[in-house]
């Protein structure tokens, strides 16, 4: 079997299932701990697992790359685990590209599934693992989860173990313990089906504006505007970028809706007299150069790593003394009334007389809105807060308190509001309830501990019982926003940890960081 090392540790690549049961196995054997990789989105928990642990179980590393294949009969797709929804371009083993991906395949089938998350390089176990999700109240990549295949391990040994959806959806059917949010805790996922819908296009606008000028009324719902719940809820997908800072307080709402190809067009090139000519319109995200965003990425990278390292860099560079803490101070002053709002005139420009940015685009390039985004040249990080949608009026109106009453709280980067539809998965975090999602970001090449800067956002919004997306930076286990807090904020908490202890008697699959987030004792 293959083995490729990546930051340190060495990765074991099956080709098959029965090499995976192997794996499983030989961990049983050796006492070890399997930890799988997927495309190592999920950054705080990749970076903490590659170090080993240290409880005394040595980790042996899995990827799942060669288990790629598709299988579409009708409308219904089964795709084996390593499979990435979107190319990764940065799968360290080569192997991803956009001809195997799965949402390729299914769309040169005519087919697809009705909604995405913002980025689609990751692997199929991932994404269900962690839990993710789109950007929509009205359809639901969690919705088209018919099935999954999981390697499990007990006294038996490796085996595969089927879980599929109950005809009668009983919540209680361990379908939606494992499908969703397994946190690779219960075996390792080694394939998955999906129900696929008929392949559509999207057509869509994103509009920049002052808070007060935006279509919606953000804190408050005094009936001249949609209330933002409402606007969650009515609009097919939509993603809100906020700019919160004191002298900016920008706007960005990103939308989009299911249509036919003639009538995208028709949408995106409104004055032209024959716009079933005309090629697709791609969404820009950020203003592109020679046909690329790079070169603005990289701009981007630049400007954002200069304020998130300052005044460090400027240290390192003059020394500690008179002259460069003068200009420190200088720059201090004036960072927030003319420099940072100088700098996001550079890529968050507000609309201008032609109006917001119109696109229209096909299903799986187009709701993808940040895979021209760059993991590696604009590292951004964040955590993630779901909460009811019935409160997202007074979310936004405590978040918008919080950044008035002490203006450094809004930070140097933006926050991501989405919406998301209910499910029935266990340990989901939109568990029953459609949600609100607030993402709070920092960027990746700054100086300080993003943990102490999110640790305000856990306190802030403790009360609406948020629930975190577990593929992003989490509250310390043994703080009040920790492992306490969110058992009592899911319902089929102890049903989800009773399943795990069931399907995984010898805890190969708990490693030190799943062991300390959900309170996992130690196996006597």
């Amino acid at each position: 079997m293959d083995s490729l090392v990546i930051n340190a540790a060495t990765y074991w690549l099956p080709e098959s299932i029965p090499e995976v049961m192997s794996l499983v196995n030989d961990a049983r054997t050796g006492g070890e701990i399997i930890c799988v990789r997927g495309s190592a989105h999920s950054f705080p928990l990749i970076g903490d697992l590659e170090k080993g642990s240290s409880h005394g179980r040595k980790y042996k590393y899995v990827m799942l790359s060669k288990l790629n294949a598709v299988a579409i009969t009708g409308t219904m797709v089964t795709v084996q685990a390593g499979c990435n929804l979107g190319p990764d371009p940065w799968d360290p083993t080569g192997i991803s590209s956009l001809e195997k991906s799965l949402l390729y395949k299914l769309d040169q089938q005519g087919l697809s599934i009705p909604d995405l998350g913002g980025i689609t390089h990751q692997t199929v176990g991932g994404f269900l693992s962690t839990g993710s999700s789109g950007g929509s109240c009205t359809y639901s990549f969690e919705d088209a989860l018919m099935a999954v295949d999981i390697v499990t391990c007990g006294k038996s040994g490796a085996a595969v173990t089927t879980f599929r959806r109950p005809a009668d959806n009983n919540p209680d059917d361990p379908f939606f313990g494992v499908g969703i949010a397994s946190l690779g805790l219960f075996g390792i996922i080694v394939s998955a089906t999906f129900q696929c819908h008929k392949k559509f296009f999207i057509a869509g606008q994103e509009a920049t504006t002052t808070e007060d000028g935006c279509e919606i009324a953000l804190f408050t719902n005094d009936g001249t505007k949609p209330s933002l719940q409402k606007f969650l809820e009515e609009t097919q997908y939509t993603r809100l970028i906020w700019w919160p800072q004191q002298h900016v307080n920008k706007m960005v709402v990103w939308k989009a809706w299911q249509a036919t190809e003639s009538d995208a067009k028709k949408w995106a090139y409104p004055n032209d007299p024959n716009p079933d000519a005309q090629p697709l319109k791609q969404y820009q995200e950020v203003p592109w150069i020679d046909d690329s965003p790079t070169p603005a990425n990289l701009g981007a990278h630049f400007l954002f790593s200069a304020m998130g390292r300052w005044p460090t860099w400027l240290i390192n560079a003059m020394g500690d003394n008179i002259k460069s803490q003068t200009l420190i101070n200088l720059v201090d002053v004036s960072f927030y009334p003319l420099i940072f709002p100088a700098v996001l005139d550079i890529f968050v420009k507000l609309d201008g007389p032609d109006g917001p940015q119109r696109f229209c685009d096909v299903w799986y390039t187009g709701l993808p809105m940040d895979n021209q985004m760059s993991d590696k040249l604009m590292p951004v990080w964040f955590t993630e807060l779901w909460i009811s949608i019935d409160q997202t009026q007074q979310v936004m109106a405590a978040l918008k308190k919080f950044y008035d009453d002490k203006p450094e709280n809004a930070g140097k980067f933006s926050c991501e509001i989405y919406g998301t539809k209910s499910n029935m998965f266990w340990l989901s975090p939109s568990y029953g309830t459609d949600v609100v999602r607030i993402d709070v970001f920092w960027y990746a090449d700054s100086s300080g501990d993003p943990r102490e800067y999110y640790q305000k956002f856990w306190e802030l919004l403790a009360p609406y019982k948020f629930r975190p997306h577990w593929g992003k930076y989490l509250p310390a286990p043994d703080s009040q926003q920790g492992v306490s807090y969110l058992q009592g904020n899911y319902p089929k908490w102890q049903a989800w940890k009773n399943l795990r202890d069931e399907l995984d008697p010898y805890q190969l699959f708990v490693n030190d960081y799943w062991r300390a987030q959900l309170d996992i004792a130690v196996l006597k």
